[in-house]
């Protein structure tokens, strides 16, 4: 696995050793774990503003019961 330094300040140093032994967790965890969470929020976020303006332009929804019709399925085999 590759290191990467981050610099960082005594308070925040404090903050994330802090945090880590609170979670049984080494600081590497804590910021690999934070920027994974970051990522995918990110990513998340760009998918609903895609959805949204799908929604937009066509704002056709439908019931769980109009789908399952649709797709020739029952309730009650699910």
């Amino acid at each position: 696995m590759d290191t990467i330094n981050v610099r960082v300040n005594e308070v925040d140093k404090k903050l994330l050793e802090s945090y880590a032994k609170s979670n049984n967790k080494t600081i590497s965890e804590v910021i690999r774990d934070s920027i994974d969470d970051i990522i995918e929020n990110e990513i998340h976020l760009k998918l609903y503003e895609e959805g949204m303006k799908e929604f937009e332009k066509d704002n056709t929804t439908y019931t769980h019961d109009e789908v399952l019709r649709e797709l020739g399925l029952k309730k009650e085999a699910l």
